[in-house]
């Protein structure tokens, strides 16, 4: 009778994830997949709405027409003649509200979305120092400032054949430095816009930080996604082929093989992830043999499948801990590898550290502390070209 009642309930949903969960009752762990599919069935399409007013701090006139959406994802409203704006079937979780208008500093608000609310304070959003007529709109940069352009391109879209299909709308809004070790430093006046003709998105980066040099680079800023409307059905077709692509072998296709490598074993391998560690933990860099072999019988062992799931302090997010330095090997079917660093396998190579030993992801495989998560390798690259929005659903056929 429970199965019964599992199915239906899987079918009126229609979550190929249930469905993997269901065909676990025929295996030896059936304690553990009730567990996680009461857990997962519980949250299960639970979205909720999201409304609210947007004002000038001075004044306290309402805005009309400011942005406000929830960062990383496709999901926002603009706001009405009154300021006030409503955005529906945000999923429960963490999520971070941002709300911007031209000539404005944007604001930003981290909070846990468990149900639907209308925010009884309005947000007040204050002039930014810079008014928008002083913006320099013009491609007569200097030299300096092209090469500088440049430089930031490399690293912000990276250097993947989906890079080739980003443009930045206006370079403009970017300003150069350097910092005390001759690194380069951008800031922005307005959202970098670009448009990914890879992927279908038009995305808009509110650029807070970027740092790169010749041992590192950092950026991080909050992002909007806005689909693309597709030419023909040619264009179509190869979009939602890209995203899976891109999609494939990231840190959140990781994390989604954990948890169905803890519900049904050998999940992870079938999803072309292999997890190593050093057999002796050291400080600093290791030198890696060319060969894979060789180095897995001096330096590298398997990681342990065991305990990698735990109790999270939330229903509808599960805990993944990983412990010191992980090596992620990933086997790509489409695509072009990426950082293969060794002779004998085209496996990309990333490695993976967690500050505190753990991160708390959603069912759908969304780290909710990306800051917690230090990332390098052949997941680092490709960074703004190979984004997707977080409600990008992998199983759709829409682009």
């Amino acid at each position: 009778m429970l199965v019964v009642i599992l199915i239906s309930a899987c079918k009126t949903h229609k979550s190929s994830i249930c469905m993997q969960l269901i065909s676990t009752l025929l295996s030896k762990r059936i304690l553990f997949a009730l567990f996680f599919l009461v857990c997962s069935l519980a949250v299960l399409g639970q979205t909720g709405s999201l409304s609210g007013r947007v004002i000038d701090a001075g004044t306290e006139e309402p805005l009309p027409f400011a942005n406000v959406f929830i960062s990383s994802t496709t999901m926002g409203s603009t706001t009405a003649l009154d300021g006030s704006f409503l955005i529906e079937r945000i999923p429960f979780g963490a999520v971070q509200l941002v709300v911007s208008f031209v000539g404005y500093k944007h604001q930003t608000f981290n909070f846990d979305f468990t149900e639907s609310f209308n925010l009884s304070t309005a947000i007040s959003l204050e002039p930014a120092l810079e008014e928008l007529s002083t913006i320099e709109v013009t491609s007569k940069k200097d030299k300096k400032w092209e090469r500088n352009l440049s430089k930031f391109t490399k690293v912000f879209l990276g250097e993947t054949e989906f890079s080739k299909g980003c443009k930045i709308l206006n370079p403009w809004v970017l300003e150069f430095a350097e910092d005390k070790d001759n690194g380069l430093v951008a800031t922005a006046s307005r959202p970098v816009e670009i448009e990914n003709h890879a992927l279908g998105y038009k995305v808009f980066y509110h650029l807070r930080l970027f740092k790169a040099n010749s041992t590192y680079f950092f950026f991080t800023g909050e992002t909007r996604f806005e689909e693309m409307t597709p030419a023909d059905e040619k264009q179509k077709s190869q979009w939602i082929k890209n995203r899976v692509i891109a999609f494939k072998g990231s840190t959140r296709h990781l994390f989604l093989a954990i948890l169905y490598e803890y519900i049904q074993k050998g999940q992870l391998q079938q999803e072309g992830f292999a997890l190593l560690q050093e057999k002796f933990p050291r400080e600093g860099p290791i030198v890696r043999h060319p060969d894979l072999a060789k180095t897995k019988k001096e330096i590298l062992i398997d990681y342990p499948m065991e305990n990698l799931v735990g109790a999270s302090y939330r229903t509808g997010l599960y805990r993944i801990l990983l412990s010191g330095k992980v090596e992620v090997h990933y086997k790509r079917e489409q695509g072009v590898p990426k950082n293969t660093i060794y002779n004998d396998t085209l496996a990309e190579v990333s490695w993976l550290e967690v500050k505190e030993g753990y991160v708390d992801v959603t069912k759908t495989g969304l780290n909710q502390k990306p800051d917690q998560l230090l990332v390098s390798g052949a997941m680092s690259q490709g960074w703004v070209a190979m984004m997707l929005p977080n409600d990008y659903d992998p199983a759709s056929n829409n682009p």
